[in-house]
């Protein structure tokens, strides 16, 4: 563990202007255009190229180019041969040479590789254990529930930290005893993860007291993180890490910033009305896989408050969803963007009890799946869904009920999706 770095990210204030971050981008760039993009076969001859006028890159493209973009001579066919052979044994300590090889979960329709170095792991764990450590002074029990474990979250580990690792493609019930013997002072999970655990422990039928509760790898809805914080006690932050890279995190006030001391996050808005934008990333730290001018398809939602930390990284009031997945209702003067956290307010606010639900648009055609609703709730929110369309001067789809939760494909779990619509045989 990097300890300069570990202090930074415990006792450091931030940034302190947007001049000051600009500053502190452009030398770590400078270092890393001299140090590391010649040692990249892609981005040998574009060192001196300006970061925005670099190719630009999404999952697709960086898979393609996967052997020539990264600077520890790997093969893409040999990295997706041991990530996948890890998947299938669930043995993730195999490593090539030091590096850890990785595949992401695929939910966009790409299954990604991604690399950690030893030195990289390093720079994680101490970023990860600076902000999140809840006392120094106690060795710590951290329960992180993820689909595949990884050396990089094992660098968590030192001997004042033990690490358990729960693979959410076992038995959820088997993890529960085991989770309760270790009674972990750091719990990690998923947000529909952490929304079943909180479940249990408001029944009784689970009884943890986690110093800190970290949400991870899903968009957390404000009812889920209303219910987490009740059933533990301990106010929810969010780490929103990708494939690319930790993007943001929850400062000491609460509130998600821009992971901008380790990367540039450049905005490519696609709502002026409400600033959503997707990020585009150059991150300065990552050594063994550059990632450079690289569009996410994810939608942030930005706050121009300035944050009570005083940070001036930028802030993020909430992570949307994926772009595919963005809500557009037609409007007089054309498409209108309806944030989906409308429609989650919509569901929470309702006067009736649900127990989960899912909204999945295809075409004009909205079907709302309401699992254990009370009668009555199809009519009060369709009256919400006019509400919203009033509000945002739109007209929303026709909507369609259904009970229970559909089979949708994909592992995280999405509760509000945009899908193709259906295309209907010939016979029917």
């Amino acid at each position: 563990m990097s300890l300069p770095v570990f202090l930074t990210s415990r006792y450091g204030g931030g940034f302190a202007s947007r001049e000051e971050i600009t500053r502190h981008q452009e030398r770590a760039f400078a270092r890393f255009r001299k140090r590391i993009m010649p040692r990249s076969p892609f981005y040998r001859e574009l060192a001196d190229t300006p970061l925005d006028r670099l190719p630009r890159m999404n999952k697709a493209r960086l898979m393609e180019n996967f052997s020539v973009i990264n600077t520890c001579g790997i093969e893409r066919d040999e990295a997706i041969e041991i990530a996948l052979r890890a998947e299938h044994s669930r043995d993730f300590s195999p490593l090539v040479g030091d590096v850890a090889v990785g595949l992401s979960t695929g939910t966009s329709g790409q299954r990604g590789l991604f690399l950690a170095s030893s030195r990289e792991r390093r720079l994680w764990g101490a970023i990860m254990l600076g902000r999140y450590w809840p006392e120094l002074w106690r060795r710590q029990r951290v329960a992180f529930f993820m689909r595949a474990d990884n050396a990089l979250y094992r660098s968590l580990s030192n001997p004042l930290v033990r690490f358990e690792f729960f693979d959410l493609l076992r038995s959820f019930e088997g993890h529960v005893a085991r989770l309760e013997a270790l009674d972990p002072t750091v719990l990690i999970a998923p947000a529909r993860i952490l929304t079943e655990l909180a479940g249990l422990q408001a029944r009784g039928e689970l009884s943890l007291a986690p110093r800190r509760v970290i949400s991870v790898a899903e968009t957390l809805s404000e009812d889920d993180r209303a219910a987490i914080h009740e059933a533990f006690g301990r106010p929810v932050d969010q780490v929103y890490q990708a494939t690319e890279g930790v993007l943001a995190m929850t400062c000491p006030a609460g509130n998600l910033h821009l992971n901008e001391g380790w990367m540039r996050i450049d905005a490519d808005v696609i709502d002026p009305a409400t600033g959503a934008f997707c990020p585009i990333i150059h991150d300065f730290t990552r050594e063994s896989l550059p990632i450079l001018n690289y569009r996410l398809d994810d939608v942030l939602i930005p706050d121009p408050r300035p944050c009570p930390c005083g940070c001036a990284s930028r802030r993020i009031a909430r992570i949307e969803g994926r772009e595919d997945d963005m809500l557009w209702w037609q409007g007089a003067r054309g498409r209108i963007l309806v944030p989906a956290e409308a429609l989650r307010t919509a569901i929470a606010c309702l006067p009736c009890r649900i127990r989960d639900y899912r909204v999945i648009q295809r075409g004009d055609e909205l079907e709302i799946w309401l699992d254990g609703a009370e009668n009555g709730a199809e009519a009060l929110l369709a009256d919400r869904m006019d509400m919203i369309g009033r509000q945002l001067h739109c007209q929303p789809p026709r909507l369609v009920f259904r009970r229970g939760l559909p089979d949708l494909p994909g592992e995280k779990r999405r509760r509000i999706v945009v899908l193709p619509p259906l295309i209907q045989s010939a016979a029917e």
